[in-house]
């Protein structure tokens, strides 16, 4: 020890965290009385790895899906805002990935907002309406499908069940105050792409492709997506 804060000090402390909350999960039993400090949706993409954002999780010392038992960081991307985590028990349904999404695209979001008061799936349809994200960020893209609080780290399908991104937030309060309006249909995702990319990198595995070759039902499609999800 120097005294002295550092960058690699700082990221020695964010491993042993990573790693002491990785053992805690180990045991799948859950903490007494513990605050919420967030909720938020993930989606399987195996039997036993799911992906949500990372701002989803950078505060909390416990990850759960509900009553089901502790989550454990894979790992995290914090300038991507991905976070992909590994549960104890098994999804009997996940999720396959496709490709980056296209302009005036037709798409489908799923997740969980409000939950300590809606408590419930929600699914919802858009279109693509930029391939770019806030200050032109080009790994992410923008949707009209409406999104709210809870929804984020939620997968955003094509027509074919197929997932093209991650939901990653919405304009807001702050934005409407600052702008003295009020954002309508202005959502943001990550690129399938980049997800895709953490994955290949830390050796994790997925599936290409879609659900639905032939195209189906919005019905089938909302099905898919709330049993993969949580």
């Amino acid at each position: 020890l120097t005294g002295t804060p550092s960058d690699q000090l700082l990221i020695s402390l964010q491993e042993s965290i990573r790693q002491r909350n990785n053992q805690l999960a180990t045991s799948n039993e859950l903490p007494k009385e513990l605050p919420i400090v967030s909720t938020g949706t993930g989606f399987f993409i195996n039997k036993t790895h799911l992906v949500t954002n990372y701002h989803v999780v950078q505060k909390c010392n416990y990850l759960s899906i509900e009553k089901m038992g502790l989550l454990s960081i894979e790992t995290q991307d914090q300038v991507n805002d991905i976070a992909v985590l590994k549960s104890n028990e098994e999804s009997s349904s996940f999720l396959k990935l496709h490709e980056n999404p296209k302009l005036g695209q037709s798409i489908f979001t799923g997740g969980y907002p409000y939950n300590d008061v809606l408590d419930n799936f929600n699914f919802t349809i858009g279109n693509i309406s930029s391939l770019r994200g806030t200050q032109s960020n080009i790994s992410q893209f923008q949707f009209t499908a409406p999104v709210q609080p809870g929804s984020s780290g939620g997968p955003i399908l094509n027509d074919k069940g197929g997932v093209v991104g991650v939901t990653v937030s919405g304009l807001g309060v702050s934005f409407a105050e600052a702008n003295n309006t009020l954002p309508q249909n202005i959502a943001f995702g990550i690129k399938i792409g980049v997800i895709k990319d953490i994955l290949f990198e830390e050796g994790i595995s997925f599936t290409e492709g879609q659900e639905f070759w032939f195209g189906t039902s919005q019905e089938n499609i909302a099905k898919k997506a709330k049993n993969s999800s949580l």
